[in-house]
């Protein structure tokens, strides 16, 4: 890890409270997530007319395969969504991955054709598949191809 750790502390409840909700309903089999209350707990800015987008894509189902893993997955048409902070968020029509839960962390590993995608307009619009998001009680972590690009908050 290379990237330097941004102090994010307002990050620290919402994404506390997603962890512990996915080791809790994980340990209780299959559940459903609201796809915008993961965008909330990860601290993105977002308007309300972005929010309705990720409300009408429903639940993100999560699907218990061991005791600690399993496969989440949403559909849905296309999404792009706008950031404050000027990134704009591709959702596929199938948004799909593993999990691994724990009481004090959330592993996010999206597959291959159905992951996440992050965009920066710099003349060009650059993407970047999110490989994966880490999340403990210390911090995020957004991992993307080549380190230098990936993100990471601490709380």
């Amino acid at each position: 890890m290379l990237v330097e750790c941004v102090a994010r502390p307002e990050l620290r409840a919402p994404v506390l409270a997603l962890i512990a909700r996915v080791a809790g309903e994980h340990a209780a089999g299959e559940f459903v997530i609201p796809l915008v209350s993961l965008f909330e707990a990860f601290g993105l800015s977002l308007a309300e007319k972005e929010l309705r987008k990720l409300r009408s894509r429903g639940d993100v189902k999560f699907v218990p395969r061991e005791a600690a893993r399993g496969r989440f997955s949403n559909s849905g048409g296309e999404l792009e969504v706008e950031t404050a902070e000027g990134l704009t968020l591709v959702i596929p029509e199938t948004l799909a991955g593993d999990y691994i839960t724990t009481p004090s962390s959330l592993t996010l590993k999206f597959g291959e054709g159905t992951a996440l995608r992050g965009c920066k307009r710099i003349f060009v619009r650059i993407c970047q598949d999110i490989i994966k998001i880490d999340a403990d009680e210390h911090k995020l972590y957004i991992d993307l191809p080549g380190e230098k690009y990936d993100l990471c908050f601490v709380f």
